[in-house]
């Protein structure tokens, strides 16, 4: 297939914490407990890492990190069915969870920019959502299976190069980065968003609250019913039915 002129500009967007409002990966963890995919004893582990990044005892990339772990210990047996038969619940109950903010940026977004995501979180559930939600490119994590099991092993796991995702979804779809823009919340954001015209870290980790700061990113905030937005030395406070606001600020004010 020859490769074609994108008409449109990129927008790509993380999902975790950036657009959904929990992770999807603690999401599909808890079906899988409901569902007895996973023994009891994976589910108090779950908690123990939960109670101390709630305790903020461990970092947020550290916290990450044992999610992740502990989910591809785990994984490696079980059936590939009975994930999805999870990944579908947790579509279902989360498909409209996200963040105000987010949200507005990603409608606002879809008639001009061609919408992808590149995200850690299982291709088994964001396929489902990702439709849902405009996005026309979908780069998740993706496990081996053989036999209809899971091995415990990565096929594919954009989330640690996103720069490179991004790049060969470029070079396959003949589009460029002008007018381009980029939302994400952690470290492993920031190769990405310094690729783009218009990087957002949105409720950002400390180390990308670090390097937006330093790199004079906007910066949104979303809490309760509030929408902050740190930009060129300012700060402005929107109302959550004032989301469109915000998003016009952050793209077009300088």
């Amino acid at each position: 297939m020859s490769k074609h002129k994108s008409a449109k500009p990129i927008a790509a967007f993380d999902l975790d914490g950036s657009l959904v409002r929990e992770q999807l990966l603690v999401l599909l963890l808890k079906e899988c407990f409901e569902l007895q995919i996973f023994p009891r004893v994976t589910e108090l582990a779950f908690k123990k890492v939960r109670l101390a990044q709630r305790d903020r005892k461990i970092s947020h990339d550290v916290y990450e990190k044992r999610l992740i772990e502990l989910f591809e210990d785990r994984i490696r047996g079980k059936l590939k069915s009975d994930v999805e038969a999870a990944a579908e619940i947790v579509a279902e109950k989360n498909k409209d969870w996200l963040y105000v903010f987010s949200r507005t940026l990603l409608e606002s977004l879809r008639p001009t920019h061609s919408c992808i995501t590149i995200t850690g979180a299982m291709s088994e559930t964001v396929n489902l959502l990702a439709p849902y939600w405009g996005f026309e490119h979908v780069y998740g994590t993706e496990l081996e299976v053989r036999r209809g099991r899971y091995t415990g092993r990565n096929r594919k796991l954009p989330v640690t190069d996103k720069k490179t995702a991004l790049e060969k979804h470029l070079e396959t779809t003949g589009a460029d980065l002008k007018g381009s823009v980029a939302l994400g919340d952690t470290s492993s954001d920031v190769c990405l968003l310094a690729c783009v015209e218009t990087p957002i870290a949105f409720n950002p980790s400390n180390t990308l609250a670090g390097e937006a700061e330093r790199r004079g990113w906007p910066i949104v905030i979303e809490r309760k019913d509030c929408i902050y937005v740190l930009k060129a030395a300012a700060v402005r406070r929107f109302r959550r039915d004032e989301a469109i606001e915000a998003v016009r600020f952050v793209l077009t004010q300088k």
